[in-house]
């Protein structure tokens, strides 16, 4: 009679464990959900205050600009995409996603650089084949030099599938983690590949003048966030005889061009990766990122 006590009082404790996982489970994905639900407000409130001071300025007296009507419409259609993508991608949040709290302190603190959030310059997701017809997760990448790390979020702090340059795919937050925090230490070989194509874009000037960049970027999305002078080597002067300029993608305002130059000399433009070499290299990566 012992015994059969003994085996009873087991499998009640082992049934109750199951439960205590479950809840915890339940509760991780309730916590994951309501941080969801207040990163999408939180857009939703931002989009609906310019779309009201945006309808206060058509009703003035004196509306803005065309030009300010652009920049402003470009990052209300921004915010407003990345309102959609993030929400579809928080839908489909799961009980075994990856929890990683302090994913963003982390990258911020090991300065990572935020990457175009469209095509990811071409990274293919490390997403099992049966998900390949709709991968969950918003994707967003980083870069620190050469190295990459590309995160798929169910949520603010909720990971599906990570993906980094010299791990590959990364299957556990611990991972995730470790990666973001490793020290800055590059192999021979990548650095020489870095080096190499920093160098290439170095070889040629810019095929086009301050002026002709300065428009193209007008034309479209991108917003102007710093305008003003510069030195022969770019530092911002106020009497200075070229010309600077900084600009945010509509999609993304931590992704920016930095631009500069004096008359009609080749222009210098620069982003996360280094070097914009020429026009058509500026071309694809605006184009990218709208």
């Amino acid at each position: 009679m012992t015994n059969d006590n003994s085996a009873t009082v087991d499998a009640l404790r082992a049934e109750l464990d199951q439960e205590r996982a479950r809840a915890d489970s339940v509760e991780a994905l309730s916590r994951i959900q309501a941080a969801s639900l207040a990163e999408l407000a939180a857009l939703a409130a931002e989009l609906r205050c310019q779309v009201a001071n945006l309808a206060d300025d058509a009703l003035s007296a004196k509306p803005m600009p065309v030009r300010g009507l652009r920049n402003v419409t470009g990052r209300m259609v921004g915010l407003a995409e990345s309102l959609s993508r993030t929400a579809h991608a928080y839908a489909g949040a799961r009980t075994t996603d990856m929890l990683y709290p302090t994913v963003a302190e982390d990258l911020r603190a090991h300065k990572w650089m935020p990457r175009p959030d469209q095509g990811l310059d071409g990274a293919l997701p490390p997403v099992p084949a049966s998900e390949m017809g709709g991968f969950r997760g918003y994707a967003r990448g980083w870069h620190r030099g050469p190295q990459w790390i590309t995160l798929w979020f169910t949520g603010p702090c909720a990971l599906a599938y990570a993906d980094s340059s010299d791990h590959g795919r990364l299957t556990s937050a611990e991972a995730v983690r470790a990666v973001i925090t490793s020290a800055r230490s590059l192999s021979a070989s990548a650095l020489a590949e870095w080096v190499a194509i920093r160098q290439k874009a170095h070889a040629a000037p810019f095929d086009a003048p301050y002026v002709r960049v300065f428009e193209h970027l007008r034309s479209g999305p991108w917003s102007a966030i710093e305008i003003g002078r510069c030195d022969e080597f770019g530092v911002p002067m106020p009497e200075g005889r070229g010309n600077t300029s900084v600009w945010a993608c509509p999609s993304d305002p931590d992704f920016r061009l930095y631009v500069w130059g004096i008359g009609n000399e080749p222009v210098h433009v620069r982003y996360w990766a280094g070097p914009v070499v020429d026009m058509a290299h500026l071309v694809r990566i605006t184009g990218q990122c709208r």
